[in-house]
C-alpha cells in the first residue's frame, strides 16, 4: 500500500517513532485519525510498535458524540488495539468557569491524552494534524499577524510532559487520506460541526482557500513548502535565540522573566523580537495559541520608554519596564502582598524571611569587624543602646526612617524610589524596626539610631543574605 509505505518513510526520516516505542494515538473517529490509527496498527508488526488509542467523548453533539465513541470502540476491539475512553464534560467547564469552547475543549482533551499517556507508559503521543491543517492554520496566523516562526505552523514532533507529540500526517493532504479510507473501507464517522462557518478556520477552509486556488491551483501545496521552508530556518534561528537568551536573561521563573534591556537592545533588532516572542510563548500556559506579533512589537517598543511603563497583552500576560529592567509574566503571577506582620529577629542568629527573599543574619561582637568578615550587606550599630526586641517587617503606607546624617526624617517610598527599588519589589523589602522605628532598610539606608562611637563597647551587625533570585532583583 502506497500511503501506508510514504508514511513510513516519513517516519522514519523525521524521526517520528523509533522501532519498540509505544505509541499512544489520539482517535476521534474522524478520517484523519482513523486513517492513522489503521495504517500505525498495520506497521506495528514490522516495526515493533505497541500501539494504543484514546478517544475524548466532548459530549458536545449528543448522539452524534455517542455514536463517534461507539465506532472507535468497536473498530479497535476488531482490530485488537486498546482503547481508553475518556469523558469530558466541556459544557459544564464552561458554565463553571467562562471562556472559549474550542479552548476549553482542547485543554480538557490534552488532560485526558496526558492522563492515558502516563497510564500506558506511553513513548510518543501521535495526533493526525494533516496537511490542510498546517495550511490553514500558517494563512490563520498570517492573517492574524505572525512572524517568520509562525509561518512555520504546526511542528512534526516535539516534546510534550516527558514524551514526544508526533503528527505523522503533517505531508498528507485531506484527499489523500481519505482515498486511503475508502480503499480499507474504514467508514470513518463525519463531524458536522467541520462544515459550520462559525469557525474561523471553517471559513478559510470553505472560502477563502479555493479563492486563492483560482490564482495558484497548487496554492495549498505552495504554502505547505513555505511552512517547511521556515521550520528548516527555524532550527538556524533558535541556536542563535539560545546563545543571545544566556546574555540578556537575568532570571526566569515559571510565571516571570525579567530580561536586561541593555544587553536587549544590543540584538539586532531581528533577533530583539524573537528573544521577547520567545520569552512570552514561555509563559503562556497549557496548549494556549503562541503570542502575536503585534504584542511583540508593543513590548519592544516599552523597551524605548522610561521606567514604569506597563502593557497588558493577550493570552493574561504582562510586561513592565523598571530601571533597566524588562519584566514579562503572567497577570496572575504576582506574589501576594505580604500580610504586614512583624518577625522577631534572633539576636545573634539567622532569621530566614521567606516571603522577602532572603535571611537577615544578627551578630554581637566585642570589637569592630573589617569589611571582609561580613558577608553580603551589613550595617553596625551601638548593641548597648538595644531597648527593645528587633523585629523585620514589609513597609507600610506612610513608613518614614529618620537617616543618618540628615536632619529630620524622609518617607520610605521615596528613599525606594531614589534608590530605583522596583516598584512590584517595595512590598517584599524588609523594614528593620526597634520599637517602632526603622533603623534599616537592607541595602538602601540606615536610620540615624544607635551610631558606633568610640565609645561603643559591643558591636550590632545586621548583615542581609538574600537568596539567589532575591540577589538578582536587588
Amino acid at each position: 500500500m502506497a500511503f501506508r509505505k510514504r508514511l513510513q518513510e516519513t517516519i522514519r526520516r523525521m524521526g517520528l517513532l523509533k522501532q519498540g516505542d509505544t505509541v499512544l494515538v489520539g482517535v476521534s473517529g474522524g478520517p484523519d485519525s482513523m486513517a492513522l490509527l489503521h495504517a500505525l496498527w498495520r506497521l506495528s508488526a514490522e516495526e515493533d510498535w505497541r500501539v494504543f488509542a484514546v478517544h475524548v467523548n466532548h459530549q458536545l453533539r449528543g448522539e452524534a458524540s455517542e455514536a463517534d465513541q461507539a465506532y472507535v470502540e468497536a473498530r479497535c476491539r476488531e482490530w485488537g488495539i486498546p482503547c481508553e475512553v475518556h469523558r469530558v464534560d466541556v459544557s459544564a467547564r464552561l458554565r463553571e468557569q467562562g471562556g472559549n469552547l474550542q479552548d476549553v475543549a482542547r485543554r480538557l482533551r490534552y488532560a485526558a491524552f496526558r492522563e492515558a499517556a502516563e497510564k500506558v507508559r506511553a513513548d510518543k503521543l501521535a495526533l493526525a494534524h494533516q496537511a490542510d491543517d498546517q495550511v490553514e492554520t500558517v494563512l490563520m496566523r498570517f492573517l492574524r499577524g505572525t512572524g517568520v516562526s509562525g509561518l512555520a505552523g504546526i511542528p512534526f514532533i516535539r516534546p510534550w510532559h516527558g514524551m514526544a507529540l508526533v503528527r505523522p500526517l503533517l505531508s498528507f493532504f485531506r484527499e489523500e487520506i481519505e482515498a486511503y479510507c475508502r480503499e480499507e473501507a474504514l467508514r470513518p464517522r463525519r463531524d458536522e460541526s467541520n462544515e459550520s462557518l462559525a469557525y474561523t478556520r471553517n471559513r478559510l477552509r470553505h472560502r477563502l482557500i479555493p479563492q486563492l486556488a483560482e490564482y495558484n491551483p497548487r496554492v495549498k501545496e505552495a504554502i505547505l513548502k513555505l511552512s517547511l521552508l521556515a521550520a528548516e530556518e527555524e532550527g538556524v534561528w533558535e541556536r542563535l535565540e539560545a546563545e543571545a537568551a544566556e546574555e540578556v536573561t537575568v532570571r526566569r521563573g515559571s510565571g516571570e522573566i525579567t530580561l536586561d534591556i541593555s544587553a536587549l537592545r544590543r540584538q539586532p533588532v531581528a533577533l530583539q523580537r524573537r528573544l521577547i516572542k520567545l520569552h512570552l510563548n514561555y509563559l503562556v500556559k497549557g496548549e494556549a495559541a503562541e503570542v502575536p506579533m503585534n504584542a511583540v512589537d508593543r513590548v519592544l517598543s516599552l523597551t524605548e520608554g522610561g521606567t514604569g511603563n506597563r502593557l497588558h497583552l493577550p493570552g493574561n500576560l504582562e510586561a513592565e519596564r523598571e530601571y533597566g529592567r524588562l519584566h514579562l509574566r503572567r497577570a496572575d503571577a504576582d506574589p501576594p502582598d505580604p500580610e504586614g506582620k512583624a518577625i522577631p529577629l534572633a539576636v545573634p542568629g539567622v532569621t530566614t524571611l521567606p516571603d522577602m527573599g532572603g535571611r537577615i543574619q544578627v551578630r554581637v561582637a566585642e570589637r569592630s569587624l573589617a569589611a571582609e568578615e561580613l558577608p553580603g550587606r551589613w550595617a553596625v550599630f551601638d548593641a548597648d543602646r538595644l531597648e527593645h526586641p528587633l523585629y523585620v517587617r514589609p513597609r507600610r503606607p506612610g513608613d518614614r526612617m529618620r537617616l543618618l546624617g540628615l536632619a529630620g526624617s524622609k518617607k520610605v517610598k521615596e528613599i525606594m524610589i531614589d534608590a530605583k527599588v522596583p516598584r512590584r519589589m517595595r512590598q517584599r523589602w524588609p523594614m528593620v524596626v526597634h520599637g517602632e522605628e526603622i533603623i534599616w532598610i537592607p541595602g538602601l539606608r540606615r536610620s540615624d539610631w544607635a551610631p558606633v562611637t568610640k565609645g561603643t563597647r559591643r558591636f550590632l551587625y545586621l548583615i542581609w543574605l538574600p537568596d539567589r533570585e532575591g540577589a538578582e532583583e536587588a
